[in-house]
């Protein structure tokens, strides 16, 4: 009986209490209407203003950034504003998609919470980084060259002198943006400093929900389970390598690969390259899209797709207004590439189409980098599976089909190791941007690769010819968690769908529901947990490598 007396004097309490806390979370809600209606106006002005500036390079362009970008961060460093958000945490908040949102106002607030010099100073210069990349083009024997260029003959050459000037022609960047990018470095360390942090790598990863210990420990394991492998077919990869380009193995360097980053299947298939030269690879990726149930006739119409001077020779997807005005940024040339980019760049669009418009406007995103990818990481796999090839490409050649799948997995061993790489230089740069930064590039090449840095190089700048490294900072550890997360939800949907191919059944229905419709409700790995069920493993990606 006294037992439940005290439960019934606990229950009148909370009765009282109950309208208080229906009261803050109102006073929330009046504060968030009035907020994210400036700022979601100032976003999308924003985020014009950068297609403008990549698909043209202009200076206007730039400037038009620079001045829209630091209107919108100083939106985010009001004292006063933070103060209200900072009450609104201690009092507490019922409601679990309020607290979401004030959580992700927080960590965008911390971001920049900056003297507006500083915040005027980054948009200016991080956007005349952009009109330079933008507007750069490499010299191979005095003529301009595009990324495609050199991609193309890193993939078809066979003459060694040629490979290696193209190479080397792909590092030019380097030296061009190499002083501008520690310039940044230096000044996004200030604002870190000034927020309390050891500099801006550790800054980045604990506002983007991600534990740097966490980060080094999976990366440690991801290594240690599939150095065997990656060494075994390192050895196998050297001697068809030697062979083909007539050297000694020991001979072989970054040079002999298909790509500038010994980034993608270093023996790719030439095959590959016959099978998609008379193919029309938008129109392939459109049927692929339509096929699963996504119409992306508007999402294509929107984006800009094929070369031209001025313009970013990379690829993005940017959502402009939350609203379903999205666009991708491609440069298409026929062929394997191209057709694995364009599934990765339409994967972003469908994931930021089908987030929940009923959603407020703060949770109308993915619920971090990861999850993006890895569906995008995911979609672009499907261009190299027999399944895929066999539907699309009508190929039937059994010896090539399995000789793309067993690249899939060289693909996956040679790009971990760039995503170590990459990953470790950050944060060592930014602990020290005055150190010698192209040895340490080198370094950590030697160090994942198990080979040796190409010679004469000691006066260059081959670090800062990595897009990612001045113009998506922090960024580059999300694709190697992102395929992670792709390989495990690859084995879920088969579970799900039983079927081997995606565009059949079930697995857009999946995605929607599971994947996209959430958007940013849940942290990363809670997202994780809710799509496949359990927690973030590395499981089935170490099993498809080994």
């Amino acid at each position: 009986m006294r037992i439940i007396k005290i439960f019934f004097i606990i229950f009148l309490s909370f009765l009282k209490l109950y309208p208080i806390l229906e009261d803050k979370d109102r006073t929330f809600e009046q504060f968030l209407d009035n907020f994210i209606s400036k700022i979601e106006i100032k976003e999308e002005q924003v985020n014009k203003a950068i297609w403008l500036l990549e698909t043209t390079g202009s200076k206007d362009a730039a400037d038009l950034v620079a001045t829209l970008d630091s209107e919108y961060k100083i939106y985010f460093s009001d004292e006063e504003v933070y103060e209200k958000l900072i009450y609104f945490e201690k009092d507490g908040l019922q409601n679990p998609i309020l607290k979401r949102e004030l959580k992700i106002l927080l960590n965008t607030f911390k971001a920049n919470m900056l003297p507006k010099s500083i915040l005027i100073d980054l948009s200016k210069k991080e956007a005349e980084l952009f009109q330079t990349y933008a507007n750069f083009r490499a010299n191979i024997e005095g003529k301009r060259v595009t990324e495609n260029m050199i991609r193309e003959i890193l993939k078809n050459e066979t003459d060694v002198k040629t490979r290696k000037i193209a190479w080397e022609a792909s590092k030019e960047i380097g030296l061009e943006l190499a002083d501008k990018i520690i310039d940044i470095a230096k000044l996004r360390n200030k604002a870190a400093n000034h927020l309390g942090y050891n500099n801006y790598f550790e800054m980045q990863l604990d506002l983007n929900e991600m534990s740097k210990e966490v980060l080094f420990d999976t990366f440690n394991d991801l290594k240690v389970h599939t150095d065997d492998s990656f060494k075994k077919m390192l050895l196998e990869v050297n001697e068809i390598l030697a062979k083909t380009y007539n050297v000694g193995v020991d001979e072989i360097g970054t040079w002999a690969w298909k790509d500038p980053f010994c980034q993608i299947d270093p023996i790719e298939s030439v095959q590959l390259k016959d099978l998609y030269a008379d193919k029309d690879v938008l129109e392939i990726a459109k049927c692929f899209y339509e096929k699963m149930g996504f119409e992306i006739e508007d999402l294509v119409k929107r984006s800009d797709l094929y070369e031209k001077e001025g313009k970013n020779q990379h690829a993005f997807c940017i959502d402009i207004d939350r609203k379903g005005d999205v666009r991708t940024l491609n440069n298409i040339h026929p062929n394997s590439q191209w057709m694995e980019t364009l599934l990765h760049e339409f994967g972003h669009g469908i994931y930021d189409l089908n987030i929940d418009r009923n959603l407020p406007w703060l949770l109308r995103t993915a619920s971090h980098t990861i999850t993006t990818e890895a569906l995008a990481l995911f979609m672009g796999r499907q261009a190299y599976t027999a399944q895929f090839l066999e539907e699309f490409l009508n190929s039937t050649n059994n010896e090539l089909l399995d000789s793309i799948e067993k690249g899939i997995k060289r693909k996956q061993l040679v790009f971990s190791r760039s995503a170590f790489l990459i990953t470790e230089f950050e944060k060592e740069f930014y602990s020290n941007p005055d150190q010698d930064l192209n040895k340490l590039w080198w370094d950590l090449f030697e160090k994942y690769y198990y080979m040796k840095r190409p010679e004469n190089r000691e006066d260059k700048q081959d670090w800062a010819s990595k897009y990612h490294i001045g113009l998506a900072p922090v960024y580059y550890y999300c694709y190697l968690i992102g395929e992670v997360f792709a390989s495990t939800l690859q084995k879920k949907i088969l579970e799900v769908t039983k079927e081997d191919r995606i565009w059949r059944k079930g697995a857009a229905k999946f995605l929607t529901e599971r994947l996209f419709m959430p958007g940013n409700k849940y942290r990363w790995d809670d997202l994780i947990e809710y799509v496949t069920g359990k927690q973030f493993s590395s499981d089935a990606w170490v099993q498809e490598c080994n």
